[in-house]
């Protein structure tokens, strides 16, 4: 959804036949299938659920990619996006796990050094800004707290220095905890379609048909403007008036809570196919 408009349509206008022909839920983490910094017991519930009704859960998120290990090993999922699309952490048909970077590792990990020099040189200009503490669990990317462990959340030194990284040329984007700032060439998007594609066989038409997306936030809009079955949870109002790409629907519940909202609705539908 590509528009002035900030409203989506009421989750209930998602129709059965949409919710029928499902293969994959791709979802942000924080504040999509968390809320207030837990993941609820509805939200596991709805996991489990969408995993034995077969329809397949990849998180997509701006989070590190130790943390991201622990949900792919622990929650039932298909794998995890991580650092923002830098790497796939997905399974084996024996259950281990492989880590599929964007590209070769050892140059991501180069260009994170320099990324980390950069955005320390920035940092001391916004006092109340911290390197996120779960930096040296990342193996691509360089996370500053403004809203995770800082509170009250720190919301103009963010755009202050969201501001400052992207004057300096550097691929900056905010999340609802982090500003996360990674090596140009991918996102959210690029490494999904990439997912779907190599791993799973689905064309692009497959994948506007199959795929449904749910997120929280503005670093999402790569993954609203492209596929047609998005989802916004309740949430994301604060957000929708200064966003350019939209989910096309939102529930009424936020954070896990609304997750697990989309996954009774979706569920519902099938039970009738």
């Amino acid at each position: 959804m590509s528009t002035t408009d900030s409203t989506a349509l009421p989750l209930t206008a998602l129709a059965p036949y949409h919710c029928q022909g499902l293969r994959f839920i791709l979802t942000d983490f924080d504040d999509t299938l968390t809320w207030e910094g837990r993941l609820p017991v509805e939200t596991l519930q709805a996991l489990a659920a969408l995993s034995a009704n077969g329809i397949k859960v990849i998180p997509v998120t701006g989070g590190c990619a130790g943390w991201s290990d622990m949900i792919a090993r622990s929650l039932p999922v298909e794998g995890v996006i991580t650092e923002g699309g830098a790497c796939f952490i997905g399974k084996t048909p024996e259950q281990h796990l492989e880590y599929r970077f964007w590209r070769d590792e050892a140059q991501m990990r180069a260009e994170q050094a320099s990324l980390l020099e950069q955005v320390q040189s920035v940092l001391p200009m916004f006092p109340r800004l911290r390197l996120a503490r779960d930096q040296s669990y990342r193996l691509t990317d360089v996370a500053i707290d403004y809203a995770q462990d800082v509170k009250p959340a720190a919301n103009k030194e963010k755009d202050a220095c969201l501001a400052a990284l992207i004057k300096r040329g550097l691929n900056a984007k905010a999340s609802s905890i982090h500003i996360n700032v990674c090596s140009p060439g991918y996102d959210k998007y690029a490494m999904a379609q990439r997912v779907l594609r190599d791993e799973y066989g689905l064309s692009d038409a497959e994948q506007a048909e199959q795929v449904l997306y749910v997120g929280d936030a503005p670093n999402d809009e790569s993954m609203f403007a492209r596929f047609p079955l998005s989802v916004g949870v309740a949430n994301i109002a604060q957000h929708l008036s200064f966003m350019r790409h939209k989910p096309n629907y939102q529930t009424t519940e936020p954070g896990g809570l609304g997750f697990a909202e989309l996954a009774h609705w979706v569920l519902s539908k099938r039970a009738f196919a």
